[in-house]
């Protein structure tokens, strides 16, 4: 324990000179406004309090002190009022008992097979009285990071995207690979234990040079330099010894702290730049793009000259001699363009490791050209691998589409937002779901009962909810395109606007032979984005007069045809003031012949005209049938887009509140009469029996297993009267559905709902136990079971809206 508090939180950080103090300030631009600072201090609330704490994710590990989110949510009328007492003590005292500030220390692998420490990541588990407070820290301090940050940055600024930093690092490595090429370099920075490293002097200082306020930074101060720290071994904690510097991964309020420190490096590398210590990137010049960080993933682009690595080494060296962190030299990978040899020799006397393209940053490929197999192999790897993993549980059907749905679309979602994957890795994707989906098994292959584009149907219209990967693929791209559309504050929107947008609107300019497949597939996405995307009128300087649509009329390029500039003398890349003449609409005249002209005539006349006073134009996003916003809708987009069809009117039969996932599962594929009873086994050529397996007299049908079968009859009638009903046969399986939709006063829908779907999940489960396992029971005792079952299900939900009066009249016939 010892040797793991020296390599994790050993070592005092140099403490901060005045001379390292006034120059941290000059690189800290942004000062905190006077409204700002009464956000920051403002004193702390009950009513925050109890919000963080209903706020707490589930499911998560405790700290030493064994208490989670879910015991504060459940006992809170009885701890509530001394939880809130203990901190507000916190905030009114500006002193943290040290017991609150105890930390269990659970080490992560990062990779598999690791023994060395430094293979380990340290992950913090927090008390949570701790926990709650730092979260009240941490949520008015992320109000202020979109304007305090800049836009190189990407981790943990609310609105920003990671696949930013992945397009834009894109752009800037095309061509590395070409001889004839101008020289460039790009340096891919490994900081050695960042979060682990960083001084708490360097912090606390960062934040008073940003303005923050005396008591805002008393309370950081108790937060991060007050830890202790255990080490969780197979459970038990070992050790016991305080921090010395560092921020906690897991403490809610680190990431925040962490991404100011990073921007004094970043501020540090933009003054190298424009003293001409270091030179821009060919492609870096307008908008400059220095550099791009992930919290400690660093990538700084430069001109490729000898003077340039000189310059980023000293602000690296300078920056770990401010703030702790240090350069991981043999991690650190140079990549030159463009050099010759005697060039090269001279850069490789700073002791870079040279590299190679193309490159992964942030796990993904920077590719100019479409992705092949070997470059979304990992993927697919990834997601066979962990689809493997779960072969070896014995899970349900609800069980695998629910860590499909949950798991598998967390994988693809972020190669989905930043590339159109290809056909090939899609279907691949596809596969491999729909074999763990039918099969449970990956190493068996499993014809599919229903068609995926049918199960990607949402639940309403018959299907299970999942998503077609091309079209939500399309539905994430779209995000993307409406950034560019929007004008959106980003260092990427910013890239694409001046060296692809200079000339042309997004809505007109074509993709040229030289642009990457990144923005050829956003280009191929226009004729979607045009029917979700209106413009409000402002000032009239951002939209464009023929292609946005900022009237009823649509696009006027389409409304009044390509000749429309002519005739209206209004040219083609005009925008929307430039129609106007003092203070009034160039108009059409009253007397054109075209309808169209006349028809725009009228509408202009009833529109103000835009406005310098109005604010700028705005882009607002959703189809015509819904209220749109200013927020991109992801969600939107994807209801807008994907396939529909008519709601069937068993779908309420088979998805209702409170359904037993297993059961409803088992029901929706017996509803489409997709099970493999033996009539259809026997119809695909299969030599076997198509006799039922309850009863061994006929054939077994959907229909004749689940209700006309001796056994299954017998089953029925106990549970019918079990509910109070008379006992009766279903004629087919439509009867069974118009049964359980139509309510009536002397049964309770849910219950009837329930004990059905669990009647034929029963059912099912026997003839699979005659039939694989030979064991079997009688109907009595099947009923016994679902007796026992559903008694349990509603003793569990006791506590929700409803269940205690279910629970009572379960009870009522037994």
């Amino acid at each position: 324990m010892n040797m793991v508090n020296i390599d994790l939180f050993g070592g005092y950080s140099r403490p901060l000179t005045q001379n390292d103090k006034a120059e941290i300030s000059q690189f800290t631009p942004y000062k905190c406004s006077d409204a700002t600072k009464q956000l920051l201090d403002r004193m702390v609330t009950p009513e925050e309090i109890k919000q963080e704490v209903f706020a707490l994710p589930l499911s998560k590990s405790p700290g030493p002190d064994g208490f989670t989110g879910e015991f504060l949510r459940k006992s809170w009328s009885i701890v509530g009022e001394d939880f809130t007492s203990a901190v507000l003590e916190f905030f009114r005292s500006g002193k943290i008992l040290k017991q609150w500030n105890c930390t269990a220390i659970t080490l992560v692998p990062k990779k598999t097979g690791a023994e060395r420490i430094s293979a380990f990541r340290p992950i913090a588990c927090c008390n949570v009285v701790y926990k709650v407070i730092s979260k009240i820290l941490a949520r008015r301090l992320e109000k202020l990071l979109p304007t305090m940050i800049s836009n190189s940055q990407s981790a943990f600024v609310k609105g920003r995207l990671l696949v930013e930093n992945v397009l834009l690092a894109t752009e800037l490595v095309q061509g590395f690979n070409h001889k004839s090429i101008t020289s460039r370099g790009l340096l891919q920075v490994d900081l050695r234990k960042a979060f682990d490293s960083v001084s708490w002097d360097f912090i606390i200082h960062v934040l008073q040079s940003f303005g923050f306020p005396p008591l805002y930074i008393n309370w950081i101060r108790q937060c991060i330099t007050t830890p202790s720290f255990s080490i969780t071994v197979n459970g038990d904690l070992c050790g016991f010894f305080q921090g010395k510097k560092g921020l906690r991964q897991g403490d809610p309020i680190s990431p925040f702290l962490f991404v100011m420190a990073m921007e004094v490096f970043g501020e540090m590398l933009k003054s190298k730049y424009a003293s001409n210590d270091i030179g821009y990137h060919p492609l870096g010049l307008n908008p400059a793009v220095t550099h791009l960080a992930f919290a400690d993933d660093v990538m700084i682009f430069f001109d490729g000259a000898a003077p340039s690595p000189q310059g980023i080494s000293d602000t690296l060296h300078h920056f770990h001699h401010l703030s702790g962190l240090a350069m991981n030299r043999d991690k650190t990978t140079i990549f030159l363009a463009g050099l010759k040899q005697h060039e090269m020799d001279i850069i490789s006397n700073f002791g870079f490791r040279y590299g190679s393209m193309p490159i992964r940053y942030l796990g993904l490929p920077l590719l100019h050209r479409k992705l092949r197999k070997a470059d979304y192999s990992p993927l697919i790897d990834k997601i066979s691998l962990r689809l493997q993993h779960w072969t070896t549980r014995t899970l349900s059907f609800a069980g695998r589409l629910q860590l499909i749905t949950s798991v598998i679309y967390s994988l693809v979602n972020f190669w989905l937002s930043a590339f159109t994957l290809p056909k090939g890795c899609l279907k691949a994707i596809q596969s491999l779901c729909v074999r763990f989906l039918w099969a449970g098994n990956m190493d068996k292959n499993a014809s599919a009962k229903v068609a995926w584009k049918n199960i990607c149907l949402p639940k309403e219209e018959g299907g299970l909810g999942l998503r077609d990967f091309a079209i939500w693929n399309k539905a994430l791209n779209l995000r993307l395109l409406w950034m560019i559309i929007a004008g959106v504050d980003s260092l990427w929107v910013a890239w694409n606007t001046t060296h692809r947008l200079s000339h042309a609107n997004v809505w007109a300019v074509e993709a040229t032979t030289n642009s990457s497949w990144i923005w050829k597939n956003l280009m191929a996405l226009r004729p979607i984005a045009k029917t979700l995307t209106t413009c409000k009128l402002g000032d009239g300087k951002r939209a464009s007069f023929w292609y946005d649509s900022w009237t009823s009329l649509g696009p006027l390029i389409d409304f009044v045809g390509a000749d429309g500039p002519r005739k209206l003398g209004v040219t083609i890349s005009s925008n929307v003031a430039d129609a106007t003449r003092m203070h009034q609409w160039r108009l059409p005249s009253a007397r054109t012949r075209s309808p169209e002209l006349l028809t725009l005539r009228h509408t202009l006349l009833a529109m103000p005209v835009p406005l310098h006073s109005r604010g700028p134009d705005c882009f607002k996003w959703g189809p015509p049938t819904a209220s749109r916003s200013t927020t991109f809708s992801t969600k939107l987009a994807w209801e807008h887009i994907r396939p529909t069809a008519s709601k069937p009117s068993w779908a309420k039969v088979v998805w209702f509140k409170g359904a037993v996932p297993r059961h409803a599962f088992t029901f929706w594929t017996a509803n489409l009469n997709r099970l493999p009873v033996r009539t259809r086994l026997a119809s695909w050529g299969m030599n076997i029996s198509p006799l039922c397996c309850l009863c061994n007299l006929h054939d077994e049908t959907r229909d004749h297993l689940f209700l006309h079968c001796e056994f299954s009859e017998q089953f029925w009638g106990y549970m019918l009267r079990r509910l109070g009903l008379p006992t009766f046969i279903f004629q087919d399986w439509n009867t069974l559905i118009s049964w359980l939709a139509t309510s009536s006063h002397a049964l309770p829908s849910k219950l009837k709902l329930m004990t059905s779907q669990a009647a034929i999940y029963s059912i099912w489960r026997e003839r699979n136990s005659r039939l694989f396992n030979q064991t079997s029971i009688s109907p009595s005792a099947l009923y016994i079971q679902l007796d026992r079952s559903i008694r349990d299900l509603l003793l569990a939900r006791r506590t929700r809206k409803g269940c205690s009066r279910l629970l009572a009249r379960w009870f009522a016939y037994s």
